[in-house]
């Protein structure tokens, strides 16, 4: 079984550390990354597998291990391609039912309970859409996982950490807004920095489970099914 061991800030802070240090060691990196994320993602429908690729490729060239944009884009792209495009379509769909929610919320005509029940999809819909900062990751780090299972993990961390997933969100809106004013940051440097910070995310939060073999839980942990 797997538990929460209780939340660690200095794991979230080494997470921002770990993301500005490799930008400033490796800027070219994130100029590569970004480009094979730009490359894979050209038909639309891949969004899921491309990045998954450059989810890869910047995590792994953080933990200093070798690759090259071949092998992050197979692995992507034919290792774990269904699981990466089936998140990238729950995604789509996802936002998709967002954007429907928030139009019924709004709608003068919509009777209250309506209203109601509306907001709490929307409420789930930004959960999941939110969890994205760990799936990808956790497919990433464990490509023989169940996709459904991997989905599920990133939900409840996302329901575990909710103030630290909004801060990782804050963190790459910001990145976001940066590269934007900068014009080509926007395309040659944004996608390779906001997917390294949900692989250093991933890895700091995922380091804040510990195994236990034992079979009861603590009153305050909270269980995580073996894969």
């Amino acid at each position: 079984m797997r538990r929460i061991d209780g939340g660690n800030p200095a794991r979230y802070e080494s997470a921002v550390r770990r993301w500005l240090a490799m930008i400033r060691k490796e800027p070219h990196a994130l100029i590569a990354g970004s480009v094979l994320f730009a490359l894979a993602a050209l038909p639309i429908v891949t969004l899921g597998p491309a990045w998954l690729a450059a989810v890869r490729y910047m995590s792994m060239r953080e933990r200093g291990e070798s690759i090259d944009y071949r092998g992050a884009a197979r692995f992507a792209f034919r290792d774990r391609g269904g699981a990466a495009w089936l998140m990238g379509l729950t995604d789509a769909l996802a936002l998709a039912m967002a954007g429907g929610c928030v139009l019924i919320m709004l709608s003068e005509e919509a009777a209250l309970a309506l209203r109601a029940l509306y907001a709490g999809l929307f409420v789930l819909d930004m959960t999941y859409l939110a969890s994205g900062i760990y799936r990808y990751s956790a497919l990433n780090d464990e490509p023989d996982a169940r996709a459904g299972m991997l989905a599920a993990r990133g939900f409840l961390m996302t329901l575990a950490r909710p103030g630290w997933t909004l801060l990782f969100r804050c963190a790459q809106l910001l990145a976001l807004i940066v590269c934007a004013a900068t014009g080509v940051g926007l395309v040659m440097l944004y996608p390779a920095a906001s997917a390294l910070l949900e692989a250093v995310a991933y890895d700091e939060t995922a380091a804040s489970y510990t195994r236990t073999d034992d079979e009861t839980e603590d009153d305050d942990g909270q269980d995580f099914p073996d894969e």
